[in-house]
Order: C-alpha cells, then structure tokens, then sequence
C-alpha cells in the first residue's frame, strides 16, 4: 500500500488501467515501470511488448510471458481438457498432430518475425494506417471500421467507453486468409452487427510489428484469428475500480459470419447486463461533469461580467475625480505664478491647450489628457473626494514631443519644471495605444 500513498488520483487510475492490459498485479513493479516512461501509458506498455517480444520469441517460454499480458483468461488446463472414451482413442494422433503443429508454428513465427534491424521503424498509427490501405487496394473499401490508432490506445477506448473490442489477426501465408477477407470481412451481416453494437474493431496483419506483437500476447496460432474483448468483473460488484479487460471467446481458423456473430451474442448474452450497469455509471457521471463543467463556466463569465462593469464603473469615478481636480487646480493658479503652456494634439486631431505649474509633475500631462474630452460633461457632477480603493488606472495613449522624438511616462516624481523640452512652452503629441483600447469609451 505504500507505493499508492504517494500516487494522485491520475497516476492510480493509470496504474489501474495498466494493471488491467497487462494482467499484472504488482503493484510497485506498475509504478516503477510507468515512472520510467514518465506515466505514459501506451509507451510503458510498448516498451513491454517489445521486452517481451526481444527475450521470448519462441518455445515454452512464449507462452508463460503472453499470459502476464492481455491474453485469454482461460487457463491452459481447460482448453485442453477432454471427456470420455474418444479422448483416449484418439490421444495418440491428437499428440502426433499437437508435436508437428507445435514445430510448424515455432518454424512460422522464426520466419514470419518483422526485420526491424534493417527497416525503419513504423510507429503503431502508421501501421494501423498500411494495414488499411492494404487491406482496402485489394478487397475494397467494404469492411469493418478499423480502428485508427495502436493497440493498445484501442483498449483504453474499449475501456473508457465501456464498448467491446473485437480483434482481428490475418496472415496473408494462411490459404484460408483470402477468402476470410473477401467474403467474411465484407459480409453487410456482420458490418451491420458490429455497428449496431458499436464494436471498436482492431486489425493487423502479423507481417508488421505491432500485430506480430499482438498475435503472441494473444498467443495466436491458427489465422485468420478473431479475440473478443470485453469488461469482466471478478467479483459480483461492478465498478470502475475492479472492472478488467479480458478475452472473453476467440475464434481461430476459417469461419463465417452467422458464426461470429452467434459467438458475439454469447458472449454479450453473458456480460451485457455488466456492461449496461458500466455504461449508465459512466452516463450518470458524464452528466455530473458536464453540469459542473457548465456551472462553473457560469459563474466563471458571471465573475467576468462583474469585474469589467466594476472596471468600469471605477474608471468612470476616476475620470470624474480627474476633471474635479483640473478645475480645481485651474482656479487656483496666480497671476503671478510661473506656468508652462503646453499645447496637445489629441488622438482625434483635435488640439487642447493647457497651463501646468513648474511642480507639476508627468503624471499630470496625462491626467490633464485623460479627463480632457469629459470636462464639459462632468463640470456640474457632485464633487468625489478620493479615487476608489485599490484602482490601478491604466492609460491607454502615450505622449510624446515631435522633434526630436521624447516619449514621456507617466511620472508622479518628476516635476515638469526639471525636464527640459517642456519649459516655458511645449508642443506635445497624444498617440493612442496600438491594441485600439483608446477608442473604447472608459
């Protein structure tokens, strides 16, 4: 339990979803491995095909490493269990044909096993996307939805969209291959029934990495080969948590479509109800994430809409404040009193003229151009004694001399008085702020 104490919920449910493609239930070896890959899931699981792919190529070996992985949850013991007198009458010529086909099936995968040495690797969309214009140049553009993407990124489809999987193994050495392509993969039966059930179907041939990959965590002997995978629940609670992916039926060999599709009722005849109670959980929290989701979008443009009217309505009171202040000020200069006459050219081409105090500072040139259009406007408002709380005003234009060029900031420690240019007479230019705010009213 230690190793999941440090995990957050993301990393558990990826480790859960590891656990359930890998068959393998130990826990800190899960989370050594996908800490190795960054928890990345389709890569750290990759990187297993390919380490088991590199050790085990063949032997008895193969068959105790394919079964720590997605393979069939049947164990060896009962597919081969037999019944009464026939079992013993034909065991001699059973075993016979088992010695030849077992040394005819290692000879196939030592020479069916892709080149990858001299050949540039194909990552698993590229693959997905060969196999389908393969498939598609020789028999036609009728056959089942294939699904775009590795193996593995099918599963976790399958898995989080509570839908089964049907894969798809085909050798092209195989007699039956053809015929199982051309006819049963065309059949309107079958591409009507894998739609009606939205059954996301893989496919590969065994020519390409990946598939050859897949047919030995399968552990696929006879083509063409057909895996149903579906949820299975060990235990009699359904829940996202204890759900696994297994193989539920294959079927190897030359077949039909009525057969399939009779396969495929059994199976779902057997795990449909597990699957509808898995997909109304997961309908019923779709709907409370999607409400959550629309909640906060509300509140969140509720927030927005207050803060820009509140925005704005402090813009509004600081402007006012500023033209209450220029009269102010105005009024109080003296006949007597030194003053600067400095005179705007506005962002509208309209020119203003003003007189500023020796201890006026650069802030005032722009507050002088901020409240000068509303000045009329707001000369009879009632007086504001202080600006709002916290306001930031934020100017939209700049000013500047014309020549030589002198861009003056907003300044409120440096008296006009002290910068040269400015002194006894100026002539400034009032440019608006490229992003167009200066034309937006407040």
């Amino acid at each position: 339990m230690d190793a999941l104490d440090g995990l957050n919920e993301q990393q558990r449910r990826t480790l859960n979803q590891y656990q359930s493609i890998t068959r393998s239930y130990d826990i800190e070896e899960g989370v050594r491995i996908l800490t190795e890959y960054n928890w990345n899931l389709e890569e750290a699981i990759q990187n297993e095909y390919r380490k088991y792919y590199k050790d085990s190529p063949e032997g008895d070996q193969s068959t105790s490493a394919s079964s720590s992985l997605l393979g069939h949850n049947r164990p060896m013991t009962e597919r081969r269990r037999k019944s009464g007198l026939l079992y013993f009458f034909f065991w001699p010529f059973n075993l016979i044909w088992k010695i030849i086909w077992s040394l005819y099936s290692i000879t196939a995968r030592l020479f069916h096993k892709p080149i990858t040495t001299n050949e540039p690797r194909h990552d698993p969309r590229s693959e997905a996307d060969r196999f389908l214009r393969n498939f598609e140049s020789t028999y036609g553009t009728i056959h089942p939805n294939f699904f775009e993407g590795s193996y593995t990124q099918a599963l976790n489809t399958s898995k989080k969209e509570s839908k089964y999987m049907m894969v798809i193994l085909i050798s092209e050495e195989h007699d039956d291959n053809d015929a199982f392509c051309r006819s049963v993969l065309t059949s309107p039966e079958l591409l009507d029934f894998l739609r009606h059930h939205k059954v996301i179907v893989w496919g590969g041939n065994i020519r390409y990495t990946e598939a050859f990959q897949v047919s030995n965590i399968l552990e696929a002997t006879t083509y063409p080969f057909i895996a149903i995978i579906g949820l299975h629940s060990p235990s009699s609670s359904v829940s996202l948590s204890n759900l696994k992916l297994s193989v539920i039926d294959r079927i190897e060999g030359q077949t039909n479509p009525t057969s399939i599709i009779r396969r495929f009722e059994n199976v779902m005849a057997r795990t449909e109800s597990t699957m509808n109670r898995l997909r109304s959980e997961q309908s019923l929290r779709i709907d409370r994430e999607r409400e959550m989701r629309m909640h906060q979008e509300r509140q969140e443009a509720i927030a927005r809409e207050h803060n820009r009217l509140m925005e704005q309505r402090n813009r509004e009171l600081y402007i006012r404040y500023l033209c209450q202040k220029i009269s102010t000020n105005m009024a109080n200069i003296s006949e007597n009193e030194k003053v600067t006459k400095i005179s705007f050219r506005m962002a509208d081409g309209s020119r203003a003229i003003h007189k500023f105090k020796g201890s006026d500072t650069l802030e005032d040139l722009y507050q002088f151009v901020e409240a000068y259009p509303y000045m009329e406007e707001y000369a009879n408002e009632p007086s504001i004694n202080r600006i709002p709380d916290n306001y930031v005003h934020k100017y939209r234009f700049t000013i500047h001399s014309a020549f030589p060029r002198t861009e003056y900031q907003p300044d409120p420690t440096t008296n006009i008085a002290n910068v040269k240019g400015l002194w006894p007479s100026a002539t400034l230019i009032v440019d608006p702020d490229q992003d167009g705010d200066s034309d937006e009213e407040y």
